[in-house]
């Protein structure tokens, strides 16, 4: 992100607008997202045995089910109309992406990150790790993989806009770029 973009999301949680993205920033806007979390989380800790307790079966497709996204998504260019999760995700996502769509659908810089989707379901370990992600599950999504790669840092590098952070906070979603400093595409629910 450019510096007067860093500088106004340091505005919207509160801290001095300096344009450098530090530990104060970095807690604040954690907080900030926690701030908007539901104070009872359904969602389970992201450990397998807690994903597996509550999602079931890893690879289980059992468990996804289909919907139609709220506006227009595309991944690798092509229109992509559908997606797949777990079923007790899907009232959620689609109650995130509606609300990304109705309130910031005139946005650009908002919407051209919304709207380049990089996929849900996928039976697959962590990006360089030996345990399952979460998309193993269909509980995760990832958005603008383009500009948003695993190992950038957010939000100097990456720049995933924080107003899309927010809507999957408000859902008690996990926003990989705010909570671990990188991998700003990903979303997750778990807690």
């Amino acid at each position: 992100m450019k510096t007067e973009e860093i500088k106004k999301m340091q505005h919207r949680i509160g801290v001095t607008a300096d344009g450098f993205w530090g530990p104060e920033s970095i807690a604040a806007c954690r907080a900030h997202l926690r701030g908007l979390m539901p104070k009872l989380c359904e969602w389970p800790k992201a450990d397998g045995a807690s994903l597996r307790a509550f999602y079931g079966r890893p690879g289980d497709e059992g468990n996804l089910v289909s919907f139609a996204f709220p506006y227009p998504v595309f991944y690798g260019g092509k229109r992509v109309t559908k997606g797949r999760c777990h079923w007790k995700v899907k009232d959620s996502l689609l109650r995130i992406l509606t609300r990304i769509g109705n309130i910031h659908g005139e946005e650009r810089g908002i919407m051209e990150e919304a709207e380049d989707y990089g996929g849900i379901y996928n039976y697959r370990n962590k990006r360089g790790g030996s345990t399952l992600s979460v998309h193993a599950w269909g509980a995760a999504i990832d958005l603008d993989a383009d500009d948003n790669s695993f190992r950038e840092t957010w939000p100097v590098q990456a720049d995933m806009p924080l107003e899309i952070m927010e809507e999957f906070a408000r859902e008690g979603w996990v926003s990989a770029g705010a909570f671990w400093g990188y991998d700003a595409m990903h979303f997750q629910a778990t807690r």
